[in-house]
């Protein structure tokens, strides 16, 4: 009976190391060199196309190491896979600063500019979407980040979605699964490829409103 414990245990622990060596095999994906004209960065047979950042400001600096480690580097590549999918990415991990810290990584990596949000209990929907402000007595709705990122085209991070209350979720959700969200000001924001089709589906005259027989 030990026996067979302990040849379990062997089987088991070969096992491990023969899944070890390919998973380090297929994704010993090391940083390459970014071309001579900057147009592109690879991480392993992985490759991105950069584009020049409209505010250079908002793209993170000093977060990717001297010698970033294997593991790192795998994340560094199964997002930037997603990214070229045009795919959502969540990263579920303990409590820490690590899982922001690869989103950032990666947005340093690729030119990225980040609109960022922790979310707690106390977090509404104003806070995704926009605020009312006062400026020179005249009350404007300003865009928040979840707006910005939508408009701009930059990358969203939402830290802390596990906090939310409930009845934030479904704003969150429609975002990102449907992309669209209705504002305050009137404006409706929905994907660019249905709002293309939506433009193509369209046929006939438009009547001015002021239009008298």
């Amino acid at each position: 009976m030990l026996r067979v414990v302990r040849m379990s245990a062997e089987s088991a622990l070969r096992r491990v190391r023969q899944l070890n060596g390919v998973i380090t095999s297929n994704t010993s994906a090391q940083l390459r060199s970014q071309s001579t004209d900057n147009s592109h960065v690879s991480i392993g047979d992985v490759s991105i196309q950069l584009q020049t950042p409209k505010k250079p400001e908002l793209v993170p600096t000093k977060y990717i190491p001297d010698t970033p480690p294997q593991t790192l580097m795998r994340h560094l590549r199964w997002i930037m896979q997603k990214d070229l999918l045009g795919q959502d990415v969540f990263l579920i991990g303990p409590p820490g600063p690590f899982r922001r810290e690869i989103v950032m990584q990666y947005a340093e990596l690729t030119k990225r500019e980040v609109e960022y949000i922790a979310l707690t209990r106390d977090t509404t929907e104003t806070d995704l979407k926009q605020r009312r402000e006062i400026l020179s007595s005249t009350a404007y709705y300003i865009d928040q980040c979840a707006v910005r990122a939508a408009t701009n085209g930059h990358i969203l991070v939402i830290d802390g979605i596990e906090k939310t209350e409930r009845n934030v979720l479904p704003v969150i959700n429609n975002l990102l699964e449907n992309r669209e969200m209705q504002l305050e000001d009137g404006r409706f924001l929905m994907a660019a490829d249905r709002y293309d089709k939506l433009l193509q589906s369209i046929s006939g005259f438009i009547i001015c409103y002021n239009f008298t027989d």
